[in-house]
C-alpha cells in the first residue's frame, strides 16, 4: 500500500474518522470486543495491509464520510 501525498489528513479529521470506522465495524459485525477491533485492523505478517481487508474499507469510507458529511457528532443533534 504505497502512500500518497493526498493521503495525509489531519489529526482531528484521522480522529473523526475513526469514530465513523469503529461505528461500521460495530454495524456490521456485531462485536462489541475490542480485540476484534484491534485483531482486524492489524497488519498482515510482512505487509502493510490490514488482516481484515473490510476493515480498510470501513477506514477508507470513513475518511470520505468525514470530508463530505462532517464529524458524527453534528448528525447526533
Amino acid at each position: 500500500m504505497k502512500t500518497e501525498k493526498d493521503d495525509f489528513i489531519t489529526k482531528k479529521l484521522g480522529f473523526e474518522a475513526m469514530l465513523y470506522c469503529l461505528k461500521a465495524y460495530w454495524e456490521n459485525s456485531g462485536s462489541k470486543d475490542l480485540t476484534d477491533v484491534l485483531s482486524g485492523g492489524e497488519y498482515r505478517n510482512g505487509t502493510d495491509e490490514p488482516a481484515d481487508t473490510a476493515f480498510w474499507e470501513y477506514w477508507t469510507e470513513a475518511i470520505e464520510r468525514v470530508k463530505t458529511e462532517g464529524p458524527m457528532y453534528k448528525q447526533l443533534k
